[in-house]
């Protein structure tokens, strides 16, 4: 059977082996090009995580009322003499409002009405205060115990119903200030809402919640009497009170960061069409003198917090991304020289059949295009789905996947270039005998002397730390570890021979294995010096990042602490009763700022404490004081003197306290206090600046306090500091009377921790890491490869071994310890330099430098322990690869191929 030369598996044939000559290899040109899409895509990525991460923060902190647009108007009019025209019309303003809220695009505005003042009811028990409230919706956000909702009716809370003895189907009379009255028919009964609130009535708490007087009592509103606006603009009326009005424009729930500044626009335009001289609102404000409605919202605020994240983002994490896509390159470039040397006779023979080297590197660009394609799609589907996963936010928009698709397509004509580019030089030096003036002068450069002036050069603006250096994660930051380690890199292989000569008695007592790796890793060829630099970067940029990473969040957390004190700090109000349990993990402590340390005349604040508490709140880090935590309590406690004991943190004058043994005095202009400094701190949870914090016990302060004839509760701003969520600690807190319901004074430390340069240095190194340690899988990968190379040009030397009497086994020894002994190597150059070199530039990336202490140091144990792993897995999976490879290996096929 004849087959035709010309049939489809031929013309396949011929395709595969057009465009896929070698399999092999281009397989590894898609795993580099995958890299490179991978790192070319992450960046723009990142960047649109990190602005949803912060867009989604800002969201939860300010919740989604308070991102609304919120503006109101009255009837209020002069010294607030109410008008009955103006109530009669208010009416006519909201429905203007809300047809202008319409008409921008806008969601339907929740709109809310009450009396200015509070209302009367008669019960059997005397007068009670009640509020009407009208709200859109307000009636189906309440439980309702009797009764139902309806637009004729009122709900009423069911203390009053109680109290006043009425229900369902019943009326109530209230009276007004003037004496007028009105009737109201009850058509429900509900339960009057306690904490948490439904998020409907965030910003409304006052109409059901207790509030602190300034005696530190509980003060519980009037009761709120629900109606329709209907109601409650007739009711008005009636009694002749004036009414306040507010409307609330709220975002769309869940909404992205681009609906957020499309909300923002809207909000602007809005604003805009109200103010028209035509538009209904304006023309009702010039007839009947109304408060003009002036919109206030948040979300501004939380979008210029947003845009400052990401504009401190971008800079680290486009370097880094350009970096990896840089590195990227080069292997692409190297693979394009490896498939030269792999084909050079092939290619040499078609160099003299006319050959040119444009026409071969068009040839290798288009070999190229099949696996480069893949690697594009990989890389791209890969980095996507990682920052996808492992980013601040996995809601990624369209716009993000048009920018990262042209920095795919430009990466896939970088990655042909520079393989066109490598080939067409590589095939030019083919045709030439021996080496060009050019290649000549070159090699006379030393390198690697270069390398480390270049590098010294960069690292003084590191060690000194002049006005001038860039801080935060930047350029700099990012290329000074990385010559640094090609410099100790090229030393230590520099230095191999010697060692190699030395020792080379000792080397020859060795079992055969162990004694030929050893001579070819000493022998320090070019091959093994190649191997351990390389090695060294990506191990050393895993190290470093995990260096940087880890000190970060240690620092971070405990300027958190140090900032706020504990997880919530609550202000209490003076003189409040505070009867209640307090809960755990919270305890009491007092503040008193601006004294004056003497001698010295240095600025300092107190903070009182039970010494006793301050371990179960406080979250401590021993990095802040040479002493652990119950040391210091305990030499507070323990105090037998007749001064105020004090831990002092921030540090004063040595030479004042070696004068005075720590005998100083607090000076507050019309008093002072005798203080006893029994400690000392870099700094402690409270210190809310790098002014000097004295940290005293509170019975021995108050009783000094009461010697100076100070009243402590006139003198000390008491707070509470407390560990766990805000809301259940604010919730217990005013259920025992500590704290007002409010939560707007409330610190937190998670709070702190969101701050935008904190965040933005936190994900940008988040960023480094990931991609580091894809630069530490490639290097580990790029040393099996380049051992599996490096013994296909062997297979000569290992036939001829095993003629000699080397076992397979003893040669397969010496391969993995070859493999194990160049990782090691590698690895260990790269800890010796990531890890001085991440604490040398710590200090650039102090996110609050302000804020005490300085950066802190981790080391980066798991980190660590992962580079460890890969140095070993490596050598079991190269070892095994490179045996097998010898294993197939034959004197028939050697000859072969010699012929």
């Amino acid at each position: 059977m004849i087959t035709s030369r010309y049939g489809p598996r031929s013309v396949l044939r011929r395709l595969r082996l057009r465009l896929l000559p070698v399999p092999s290899q281009a397989l590894g040109l898609a795993v580099l090009v995958a890299v490179l899409a991978a790192a070319l895509v992450s960046g723009p990525l990142m960047v649109a995580s990190a602005e949803q991460g912060a867009w989604q923060q800002e969201r939860d902190r300010v919740g989604q009322n308070g991102l609304g647009s919120t503006f109101g108007s009255s009837t209020l009019v002069g010294r607030q003499v109410s008008a009955q025209s103006r109530i009669a019309r208010i009416g006519e303003l909201d429905d203007a409002v809300v047809a202008s809220v319409a008409d921008a695009g806008l969601n339907a505005p929740v709109s809310r009405a009450t009396l200015n003042e509070a209302i009367f009811t008669a019960s059997p028990h005397g007068f009670a205060d009640v509020q009407l409230f009208f709200g859109t919706g307000a009636q189906d956000d309440v439980e309702i115990v009797a009764g139902a909702p309806s637009e004729t009716g009122v709900l009423i809370p069911q203390e009053l119903a109680q109290a006043a003895g009425v229900g369902p189907g019943q009326n109530l009379a209230v009276q007004g200030e003037h004496g007028d009255l009105a009737t109201l028919q009850v058509s429900g009964v509900y339960t009057t809402p306690t904490l948490p609130l439904d998020p409907y009535w965030e910003g409304l708490g006052f109409l059901f919640l207790p509030t602190l007087t300034p005696l530190g009592e509980l003060e519980y509103p009037p009761a709120a009497i629900l109606a329709s606006k209907q109601i409650t603009l007739a009711t008005a009326l009636a009694v002749d009170e004036d009414v306040l009005v507010q409307w609330l424009v709220p975002i769309d729930d869940g909404t992205d960061i681009a609906g957020a500044r499309t909300a923002a626009d809207d909000f602007g335009r809005l604003q805009a069409a109200m103010a028209d001289p035509e538009s209904a609102v304006t023309q009702l404000i010039a007839a009947e003198a109304f408060p003009r409605p002036a919109p206030e919202s948040a979300l501004p605020t939380s979008l210029e917090t947003v845009d400052r994240t990401v504009g401190l983002l971008s800079p680290p994490v486009r370097a880094v991304g350009i970096g990896g896509g840089a590195a990227a390159l080069v292997l692409v470039g190297a693979w394009a020289g490896q498939r030269i040397r792999r084909r050079e006779d092939e290619l040499r023979s078609l160099i003299t059949r006319g050959l040119s080297p444009a026409r071969g590197a068009g040839q290798a660009a288009t070999e190229a295009l099949l696996p480069g394609a893949l690697g594009l799609a990989v890389g791209g589907l890969v980095g996507w789905l990682l920052v996808r996963e492992l980013g601040p936010a996995a809601d990624l928009g369209p716009e993000t996947l048009q920018r990262s698709l042209v920095a795919l397509a430009a990466g896939g004509v970088a990655a042909l270039a520079v393989v066109a580019g490598v080939t067409a030089a590589r095939l030019a030096r083919l045709d030439q005998i021996g080496r060009g003036p050019a290649a000549q002068l070159l090699g006379r450069v030393p390198w690697l002397a270069v390398t480390a002036a270049v590098t010294v050069v960069t690292a003084v603006p590191l060690v000194t730390g002049g006005s001038e250096t860039e801080r935060g994660f930047g350029v700099l930051t990012l290329v000074v570890p990385l010559l640094a380690t090609v410099v100790v890199a090229g030393v230590v292989t520099a230095g191999l021979p010697l060692i190699g000569r030395r020792a080379d008695a000792r080397l020859r007592r060795l079992p055969p294995g162990a004694f030929l790796a050893a001579r070819r890793v000493l022998a320090g060829q070019g091959a093994a010096r190649l191997v351990v630099v390389t090695t060294a970067l990506s191990l050393g940029l895993v190290v470093y990042a995990g260096a940087l990473a880890d000190s970060t969040a240690r620092t971070i957390a405990t300027k958190a602490s140090v900032a706020t004190g504990s997880d919530v700090v609550a202000p209490v109000a003076r003189g409040a009763s505070a009867d209640g349990p307090i809960p755990a993990g919270a305890m009491v402590v007092g503040v008193e700022n601006d004294a004056t340390l003497v001698p010295g005349d240095r600025r300092a604040d107190v903070l009182v404490v039970h010494p006793e508490q301050v371990a179960d709140v406080v979250r401590w880090n021993d990095a802040l004081a040479d002493q652990p935590l119950d040391e210091l309590m305990s030499a507070l406690a323990d105090y037998d003197g007749d001064r105020v004991p004090v831990v002092l943190a921030g540090g004063t004058s040595e030479s004042a306290l070696a004068a005075t043994d720590g005998g100083l005095t607090l000076d507050f202009e019309y008093y002072t206090l005798p203080v006893d400094v029994v400690a000392q701190v870099d700094a402690f949870p409270g210190q809310g600046s790098r002014d000097a914090l004295l940290v005293a016990d509170w019975d021995r302060y108050l009783d000094a306090l009461e010697a100076a004839d100070r009243d402590p509760d006139l003198v000390l701003s008491r707070m509470v500091w407390a560990r766990g969520e805000p809301g259940e600690v604010v919730d217990a807190l005013a259920t025992a009377g500590y704290v007002d319901t409010s939560t707007a004074d409330v610190e937190t430390a998670a709070e702190f921790a969101a701050r935008p340069e904190l965040n933005a240095q936190t994900w940008a190194l988040s960023y480094l890491r990931a991609v580091a340690l894809a630069a530490g899988v490639l290097g580990l990968v790029g040393l099996a490869m380049q051992a599996m190379a490096q013994q296909r040009r062997r297979t000569v030397a290992g036939l001829l071994l095993s003629r000699m009497g080397m076992s397979r086994g003893a040669a397969d020894r010496a391969s993995g310890l070859e493999i194990g002994l160049l990782a090691a190597l590698g690895a260990l150059v790269a800890a010796a330099v990531a890890l001085p070199a991440s604490a040398l530039v710590l200090h650039l990336l102090d996110p609050v430098p302000t804020l005490p202490p300085g950066p802190l140091f981790a080391t980066p144990w798991p980190t660590i322990a992962a580079v460890v792993v890969g140095v070993v897995l490596v050598t079991v999976l190269g070892a095994t690869l490179v045996g097998r490879s010898a294993r197939r290996a034959t004197g028939g096929q050697v000859m072969r191929d010699a012929t």
